[in-house]
């Protein structure tokens, strides 16, 4: 008897290829979500510089924001699931709106213009953009979280196939995110932005279809937790709307209302003094022989000790100008985000100095400094939909391959029709396992499709005229190819003892993130030197090493959460560590204004000033990601001390 038939509701015909068919429904509705927000982000910063004529920091500054709520909603979403809809209802809630987030954002509405020196956009599609962002967001919220716990559910206590059907669903996101760079960003440059946007929402919708006609295969693990009554139902999604105008705002505002130094100021200050707070919490947690027996009067010189290298380093960054820059640049989104994380902070400062054994407050504070290495190394990863972006634009050449792309009309793109065959050959191969479990006519369609995506991807890679767009593709390729690389690596080394522990490969993943900085610095001095673009292959290099640290320390990071937490707050902690991936969001965009540049309006651009900026911006971001990187490596020894075990 397989594990599935042990359980209520399931039978052997609830299989296919091995797992339970729900997981592929839950694998190809992530999929076509991750597609259409991929292929929006893709588009997202050229759109506002090229169509609506934002500035650089503009630009940036909605970016943030937007990535920022993208991860921060999800928290929400997932508690409203758990407590009152359940995942099933807001799985199809989430897509709903997805698909009307996306749908509006093919709204382009006229080009703006320049006339006397001012900047006149269409303002009616400026808001409609505003709104659809929101719709996003909120439909982010509902979807994203509840997708992968519905994957976990559908597997009995203790089912071996967990591990791999979760491996399965991973490769659905990346699956994704490969092909919308190349389909949206693609046509959004060539055909027209309604074009990209468009097609993302056209995904949502195949997604959100592909999720109705599945959920037979869910077999009640998606249903609420209790019976809901409609009109509470319907209150709780009319709720949630009414928070669809706050969110509009906030777009509109990042960049329309200027916060005072005063503001910025001494909420700079506040982070910083509560940081050391934290800090101490986890220095105290490793010193004292258990969290309930130490009084406060044991406590205080340990805490100056760390008020004062709080004071310093708001001395330090007073001196060096990185508080005026926070002043000059920091957004609505950004202190907001700090709010947030100040909450989060005091909750957990008093967590566990207060409800923790040593063992537990020691291991909660290790999981704490792996979520700071996570939070720098998206800092530095989303540069990638930022300054890589408008790098690449202006500065490299695009095609990897010139000789072999096709100049002549606008070819269309092959992915179009391969990423319809994956979820056509699962629907049809469900139906004929249903009717007969032992046929191979499944799998044989499966790996047809699947070897039609390949010869697609290498096509529209190959020989479509590339743009800045589309090559954030590469991210999520050389993820694909890396991620059963790494797993055979970790397992080798683990069966000779030599599997470094998790913070060793999370210091490796910062090391590796720093380093991705490298090649592009070299292409800037190239552009600084010749005054000609440089090649993208520097492009290719920068993000196999970017790839290589994500592989070190996004798992372990995952991972980590669930080994460390104490058990009744594992959620609240998972979400603290999509709140760490938020502020990176709004802290990259921050970082990235440090490149910003301005070309008025009939000029052009200044390739070795351009180069210079960016060269700048990278040498930065290198050098505090390896920096990162060495100081992780420095107390990796006593975090694994700290985690007690836990490998």
């Amino acid at each position: 008897m397989t594990l599935t038939a042990a359980v209520p509701g399931f039978s052997p015909q609830d299989e296919f290829l091995g797992h339970p068919k729900g997981v592929f429904v839950c694998f190809f509705t992530e999929m076509w979500e991750r597609f259409s927000f991929y292929g929006m982000k893709a588009l997202l910063l050229l759109y506002l510089l090229q169509h609506h004529k934002f500035g650089d920091r503009a630009g940036l500054d909605v970016l943030g924001a937007y990535g920022g709520l993208v991860y921060c909603v999800p928290v929400i979403g997932g508690l409203l699931a758990d407590r009152f809809l359940g995942m099933r209802k807001s799985v199809i809630f989430g897509g709903l709106l997805l698909v009307c987030g996306h749908a509006g954002m093919a709204i382009e509405g006229e080009a703006a213009r320049v006339v006397n020196g001012v900047v006149v956009r269409d303002e009616p599609a400026l808001w409609a953009f505003y709104l659809s962002l929101s719709l996003i967001i909120l439909g982010v919220g509902f979807l994203k979280p509840n997708v992968s716990t519905i994957v976990g559910r559908l597997y009995p206590e203790n089912d071996p196939r967990r591990d791999s059907g979760f491996s399965l669903f991973v490769a659905g996101i990346n699956l994704g995110a490969l092909f919308a760079s190349i389909v949206c960003g693609y046509l959004g440059q060539t055909y027209g932005w309604k074009y990209g946007f468009g097609a993302a929402g056209v995904g949502m919708l195949l997604g959100l279809g592909q999720f109705l006609w599945g959920r037979k295969y869910l077999r009640g693990v998606a249903e609420p937790p209790a019976p809901l009554s409609r009109g509470r139902e319907w209150s709780i999604y009319a709720l949630s709307l009414l928070g669809l105008a706050p969110i509009a705002l906030l777009m509109w505002g990042v960049t329309r209302i200027q916060l005072t130094p005063d503001v910025v100021r001494w909420t700079f200050y506040i982070v910083v003094m509560a940081l050391a707070g934290i800090v101490w919490t986890m220095w105290h947690a490793w010193r004292r022989d258990d969290a309930r027996t130490q009084g406060l009067a044991a406590q205080a010189p340990s805490l100056a000790m760390f008020v004062l290298l709080g004071a310093g380093v708001i001395a330090l960054s007073t001196r060096s100008g990185v508080l005026d820059f926070f002043i000059e640049e920091a957004t609505l989104a950004l202190v907001l985000m700090s709010v947030v994380f100040l909450a989060v902070g005091f909750w957990y400062v008093g967590f566990v100095t207060r409800q923790c054994s040593r063992v537990e407050a020691q291991r909660m504070g290790a999981m704490m400094v792996l979520i700071f290495a996570a939070l720098v190394f998206y800092t530095l990863y989303e540069q990638t939909y930022g300054s890589w972006v408008t790098f690449t634009d202006r500065l490299l050449t695009k095609d990897l391959v010139p000789s072999l792309v096709i100049r002549e009309g606008t070819p269309w793109p092959w992915s179009i029709v391969a990423l319809l065959l994956a979820p056509l050959a699962f629907v049809a191969g469900a139906a004929i396992s249903d009717r007969a479990p032992g046929s191979t006519t499944p799998r044989l369609m499966f790996l047809a499709a699947a070897l039609a995506m390949v010869v697609a991807l290498l096509r529209d890679a190959l020989v479509l005229p590339q743009s800045a767009g589309s090559l954030t593709y590469l991210g999520a390729m050389f993820i694909v190819l890396l991620a059963p690389m790494f797993a055979v690596i970790w397992a080798w080394l683990d069966r000779r003892g030599l599997d470094p522990s998790k913070p060793t490969k999370s210091a490796l993943g910062l090391l590796f993130g720093g380093l991705s900085f490298l090649p592009l610095v070299f292409a800037a001095h190239q552009v600084g030197a010749t005054g000609e673009m440089a090649s993208v292959w520097w492009l290719v290099l920068a993000y196999l090493l970017l790839e290589l640290g994500e592989m070190c320390l996004y798992p372990v990071g995952l991972s980590a959460v669930t080994q460390l937490s104490v058990p009744r707050v594992v959620s609240l902690m998972m979400g603290t560590w999509f709140l760490a991936t938020a502020f990176s969001e709004t802290l990259a965009a921050l970082l990235g204004k440090l490149a910003a540049i301005e070309v008025p309006e009939g000029e052009t651009l200044d390739l070795a000033h351009a180069a210079t900026k960016y060269a700048d911006l990278f040498m930065l971001l290198m050098g505090m990601g390896v920096a990162c990187a060495v100081v992780a490596m420095l107390v990796a020894p006593m975090l694994r001390r700290m985690m007690h075990g836990v490998k």
